[in-house]
């Protein structure tokens, strides 16, 4: 390592061993694993835009490390999350995965954002997350952040019930390399890698790609079938280059990942899907006599093609194109010994192309300022408090298509919105730790909730389109939670009660379509995407970790409760959401790790209450379908040939338990075996 960036790292420990962070520090790139080794916990800006330890976050955060990475039976990030407290992940098919914070659960999730470094891999255009599009590979994550609750005010809109940013490794001193094969049943198949250069003392590059397949699972004859079902397959190569000149800290890089997979769209149809996405991003961070400054911007492409093999009209896929252009500026300021100011600014362009919308373009620009503040009255009390200020403004132009069913002057609106975050953070103790907070949200429509425009084929002889509507509003999300957190040499506890109201929920059009008539040029009918009512989750969550010897141990219990005032589930089932049917009321998870010698192990035993999962049935006629509860073992065994090379072994849902996944679908079991290079 470079003395210079030793030297910084070095005070960096300092200064967030005694929570007292300089922004001088702050401007350059945080060595999150020199940090986490020097203060014995991981270190995040997620929750503040500060660096702070994991012990002192005035929010319920999870943080996922490189060691329990490497170490876990799971072979992506879905996996990782899903044994946590407080966060259901859906299976639905073999690639699609939605994960969900304290219910809520549905398909397409708009309301976590996931970000890559701080860059936003969450897809605009339907609102949701291609897991299998990431472009980043588990051997080169240096840490995923997880934080429960709404985010809005640091992150925006759709952070609205929490944040996933996944931390990727940065370049050392020294070389460095992974590399990765696996196969396994099912068609399963993976070869991943990267690579860590040191070009001189002040630069350095980092590139990184993979390759996966797998087949998709047995759908049941009971349930509606793609003409066509494809297999998973995805590719990914991204690369950075990095640089430290003088008091200014570089990055610029770029990426391109491919994805092909069956998902169930929101509407709870089964269809083929085929992604592709680029992105360039450029981020600058320096030191002024005032502050630390830090400057970052990235545009992502996303090529879409929907609706292969499913009940709309099929004579050519639906494509949609979609363009994001991100501009931000943030400073943090000390003020005082303890307490920071954080400032920012952010400008966003985003905007949907396709042929199935009102208007060949649908886009919008937000323009955003956010201001955080962290006081320490003395050694024990801390408060925390952040405001964001969003301005939107949507748009639609070129040609529109015909019969149209909004007003071109729907387009030309506006709304503003305020978010914010409070939180109290009291120590009880050397050991104990009391944290009160609460926060408003937004979920934002999509793109596509506002302007698409969709022929389906139904028995009608009228014809049926599915649009958006330009004057759906955001959805609210308040949440408020008390959690208690106590450490006992090795064990910790913490205990957490959360509550979480959701206000005009958005959802998809499902059967026995309530439609709009209109006779003009030709009769048709429509069902729009539309507000359908509200709907409230608490419970509380428990978690435990420690180590016994040489075994570590983590266990956890999510109970979850949800009232809701939908649209109802009567059949004809009119839209396609009721989170108190398909979130589970009770989670359970019990974690354990040993290694001896070359030898390590891991076990993941999970439990999940009964449900029920939309889907539509081969008649076809939107259902719930009951998911029975279950249990599933994961576990991975790995030996260590030499200090560099490993084999391993890993299977998922051993137990071969039906609801594992929680879907309509049956889960299978899927175990595979490779071999890990590090270097």
């Amino acid at each position: 390592m470079p003395a210079s960036i030793r030297l910084r790292t070095l005070r960096l420990v300092a200064l967030v061993s005694a929570a007292v962070i300089s922004p001088a520090a702050v401007a350059q790139s945080i060595d999150y694993q020199a940090l986490q080794d020097a203060i014995g916990e991981p270190v995040t800006t997620s929750v503040t835009g500060k660096p702070q330890r994991a012990s002192e976050l005035p929010a319920s955060t999870i943080i996922i490390t490189q060691a329990e990475i490497a170490r876990s039976p799971a072979r992506d990030v879905p996996g990782l999350l899903k044994t946590y407290a407080g966060i259901d992940v859906n299976r639905w098919t073999a690639g699609h995965s939605d994960v969900a914070v304290r219910g809520g659960v549905q398909t397409y999730n708009a309301r976590l954002l996931v970000l890559l470094d701080g860059r936003q891999v969450y897809l605009d255009h339907y609102g949701m997350t291609d897991w299998n599009l990431l472009g980043v590979q588990l051997d080169e994550i240096q840490q995923i952040e997880l934080v429960r609750g709404p985010a809005n005010a640091l992150f925006g809109f759709n952070a609205a019930t929490g944040v996933v940013n996944i931390i990727t490794r940065r370049v050392g001193g020294a070389p460095s390399a992974t590399a990765m094969a696996e196969g396994g049943n099912h068609g399963t198949g993976k070869l991943a890698g990267s690579v860590m250069l040191p070009v001189t003392s002040a630069i350095g590059v980092k590139l990184a790609g993979g390759h996966a397949r797998e087949n998709e699972r047995r759908i049941p004859a009971s349930l509606l079938r793609p003409a066509m079902i494809g297999d998973v397959v995805s590719d990914q190569v991204s690369g950075d280059v990095t640089g430290t000149f003088g008091g200014l800290d570089l990055v610029v890089g770029g990426g391109h990942a491919t994805n092909r997979q069956m998902e169930y769209l929101p509407s709870q149809l089964l269809s083929n899907q085929r992604y592709r996405s680029d992105n360039v991003h450029a981020t600058a961070a320096r030191d002024t006599n005032w502050g630390g400054v830090t400057l970052n911007g990235y545009v992502n492409w996303l090529d879409a093609r929907y609706g292969i093999g499913t009940a709309v009209d099929t004579s050519a896929p639906i494509t949609m194109k979609n363009r994001i252009i991100v501009t931000q500026a943030s400073t943090l300021v000390r003020l005082g010994t303890t307490d920071t100011l954080r400032l920012g600014g952010e400008y966003r362009n985003s905007r949907l192309r396709s042929i199935d919308q009102f208007a060949r373009q649908i886009s919008y620009d937000v323009a955003s300022a956010n201001a955080m503040l962290d006081v320490h009255p003395d050694d024990r009390i801390s408060l925390t408090a952040a405001g964001r200020l969003d301005r939107l403004w949507l748009h639609q132009d070129g040609m529109i298509a015909r019969p149209a069913y909004n007003d071109p002057r729907d387009f030309d609106r506006a709304f503003t919105r305020v978010t914010f975050n409070v939180a109290l953070l009291v120590r009880t103790g050397d050991q104990g730790l009391l944290r009160i907070n609460g926060g408003r949200g937004y979920q934002l429509p999509s793109l596509a909730n506002l302007g698409t425009r969709l022929a389906i084929i139904t028995p009608s002889p009228v014809p049926v389109f599915v649009a958006g509507s330009p004057r759906i509003d955001p959805a609210g999300v308040w949440s408020g939670e008390i959690g208690y957190v106590h450490a006992l040499g090795t064990t910790k506890l913490e205990v957490t009660a959360f509550a979480t109201r959701t206000n005009d929920a958005i959802a998809s059009p499902g059967d026995g379509l309530q439609t709009e008539l209109f006779l003009t040029p030709l009769p048709s009918l429509v069902a729009r995407f539309k507000t359908v009512g509200d709907f409230t989750t608490y419970g509380t969550e428990v978690s435990a970790s420690g180590m016994i010897g040489g075994l570590s141990w983590r266990g956890n219990y999510t109970w979850t409760h949800t009232d809701e005032r939908l649209s109802g589930t009567a059949l004809p089932i009119p839209y396609a959401l009721s989170p108190k049917s398909t979130t589970p009321a009770h989670k359970a998870n019990v974690t354990l790790g040993y290694a001896v010698g070359r030898l390590s192990l891991s076990g993941v035993a999970r439990y999940t209450a009964a449900t029920r999962q939309f889907a539509f049935s081969a008649t076809p006629q939107l259902l719930l379908y009951p998911v029975d509860d279950s249990v599933a073992v994961d576990a991975r065994a790995g030996f260590q040939l030499t200090p560099k090379l490993e084999l391993f072994a890993a299977g998922e849902n051993l137990t071969l338990a039906d609801g594992a996944a929680v879907s309509p679908i049956p889960a299978d079991r899927r175990v595979r075996a490779g071999v890990r290079f590090t270097m």
